[in-house]
C-alpha cells in the first residue's frame, strides 16, 4: 500500500514537472516569435549613440535562439543588432545584443563590442608594460580577445563604464570580471626556462590580490610561442608591415618549436 501511494507521488511529481515544463517552453517559443527585431534595432541605437555620443546606424537586426535537443524548444532567445558608425572609415561594424527585460515586453541591452575595441589596445598596451619590466631584448605580442566574463558571448555589460588613462588594468580587474587573452612570440635563441618562470611570476603577482594564489575573478590567459629564429624575423617583420598574408605565415605551426600556457584564473 505504502508503496503504491509512493509510485503515485512520483508519477505525480513527474507530471507536474513535465507540464510546468512543456508551459515554460510554450511560453518561451512564444516571446522567442512575438521579439520584435526593429524594436530591437530601435532601443540599440538609442543605447549606442547615448553611451558612446557617437552616431552610429543601424545594419541589421537579427534574432536568434537556443534550442534544446527537443525539436522546436527554445532554452534562450536573442536578438543581435549590427551597426555602424555614420560616415565612418574604415567601415567597421559592431554588434549589440538585445533580449527581453523580466516582463517578455520591454528590450534591454546585455552587451556590445563596440567597448571591445576601445579597451582592446588599452590592455595590450597594459600587458606590454608589465613584459617591459622583464630583461627581453626579441619578442613581440598579440591580445586576441578581452571581453567581460559576464556576458553571454562576446564584448561588455551595459554597467562596464569607459576607462581613462588614469586607470590601470589591476584597478579594472578588480571591479569588473574581464577574461583576457594574450600572446607572446619569442625567438626560439631568447627562450628558456627561466625565462617561462619569471614572465609567469611578474603577471602572476600582478594580478593576485595576494601572492598566496588567491585571484580575482578574471581569466587571464598568457600563451608563449617560440620559433625558429628565422622565421620569427620573417613573422615579426610581417606583423609590422601588417602583412600576414603569404602561405608560409598563414602555415607558421610549421616552424613553432613550442607553445607554453600560463592560465591565471
Amino acid at each position: 500500500m505504502i508503496r503504491k501511494k509512493l509510485r503515485l507521488l512520483l508519477f505525480a511529481a513527474m507530471l507536474l514537472s513535465v507540464t510546468c515544463g512543456c508551459y515554460r517552453t510554450k511560453n518561451e517559443m512564444k516571446n522567442y516569435k512575438s521579439m520584435d527585431t526593429d524594436k530591437a534595432a530601435e532601443v540599440a541605437l538609442e543605447y549606442m549613440n547615448n553611451k558612446y555620443y557617437k552616431e552610429f546606424q543601424v545594419i541589421s537586426s537579427t534574432k536568434d535562439a537556443k534550442y534544446s535537443f527537443a525539436p522546436g524548444v527554445v532554452q534562450d532567445y536573442w536578438c543581435d543588432v549590427e551597426l555602424t558608425i555614420k560616415d565612418s572609415e574604415p567601415n567597421e561594424t559592431y554588434k549589440v545584443r538585445v533580449i527581453h527585460a523580466s516582463n517578455k515586453k520591454d528590450y534591454i541591452i546585455e552587451e556590445d563590442n563596440y567597448m571591445t575595441s576601445l579597451v582592446k589596445p588599452w590592455v595590450k598596451e597594459q600587458m606590454d608594460g608589465i613584459l617591459s619590466q622583464l630583461d627581453i631584448h626579441e619578442y613581440f605580442t598579440f591580445l586576441w580577445s578581452v571581453d567581460e566574463r559576464i556576458t553571454s558571448d562576446f564584448g561588455f555589460s551595459p554597467e562596464f563604464k569607459c576607462i581613462n588613462e588614469n586607470n590601470t588594468l589591476k584597478e579594472i580587474t578588480d571591479v569588473y570580471d574581464v577574461s583576457l587573452d594574450y600572446t607572446i612570440v619569442i625567438p626560439s635563441s631568447s627562450y628558456n626556462e627561466l625565462l617561462y618562470y619569471k614572465i609567469e611570476k611578474i603577471y602572476k603577482e600582478y594580478f593576485s590580490q595576494d601572492f598566496n594564489g588567491d585571484y580575482s575573478g578574471d581569466c587571464v590567459n598568457i600563451t608563449i610561442y617560440t620559433y625558429t629564429d628565422e622565421f620569427y624575423y620573417k613573422y615579426k617583420k610581417a606583423v609590422v608591415e601588417g602583412n600576414q598574408g603569404n602561405n608560409e605565415l598563414e602555415n607558421r605551426n610549421r616552424y613553432q618549436e613550442r607553445l607554453y600556457t600560463i592560465y591565471l584564473n
